[in-house]
């Protein structure tokens, strides 16, 4: 393992080249900002899209569907992050590419925000045979699937198409 990423994300931008930057506002209720807050104050997300033929990997948790992604563990790169979390959530080892999106999220509650960031990889499947029991203990991963179309439940569902319209994958 490496150091940690720099913060900002411009010095990830810079080290990986061209890839897509991407900003979002959350209007949260207080419940919901406080559960994203907790879990974005360990740092940086990372995850990937993950293309196989046709088709895009995708993850089905709290009633909706995502690119398989998490939290950055210490001591871990942003690529290295993404490739254990892909690995973690589907039983799907993958290969890393090269950086495709870096999203500042703004997420507010009233008259309270913050800024999150999350970087997302493109990989190469290694194995392509998604694992029958996804996720860690008390990830409520409902369904790991190769999706040749993108569902219009999908989290952040214009940055994923626009991400695979790159390399017109799907």
């Amino acid at each position: 393992m490496t150091e940690a990423p720099d913060p900002r994300p411009d010095a990830l931008l810079d080290r990986h080249g061209d890839a897509i930057r991407n900003e979002n506002v959350f209007e949260l209720d207080a419940e919901a900002f406080e559960s994203v807050r907790r879990r974005a104050g360990r740092g940086w997300g990372t995850g990937a899209l993950v293309v196989h033929g046709s088709r895009a990997l995708l993850v089905r948790q709290d009633g909706s569907w995502f690119l398989p992604g998490g939290m950055l563990e210490p001591g871990e790169t942003p690529a290295e992050g993404a490739a254990r979390e892909v690995r973690e959530e589907t039983g799907i080892e993958v290969e890393i590419d090269g950086l495709a999106a870096i999203s500042e999220q703004t997420f507010v509650s009233g008259d309270d925000a913050f800024r999150f960031h999350f970087a997302t990889f493109d990989a190469t499947p290694a194995t392509t045979e998604p694992t029958e029991d996804p996720g860690l203990d008390g990830e409520e991963i409902t369904a790991v699937e190769w999706r040749e179309t993108i569902p219009a439940d999908t989290y952040d569902r214009e940055l994923v198409v626009a991400l695979l319209e790159r390399g017109e994958s799907l």
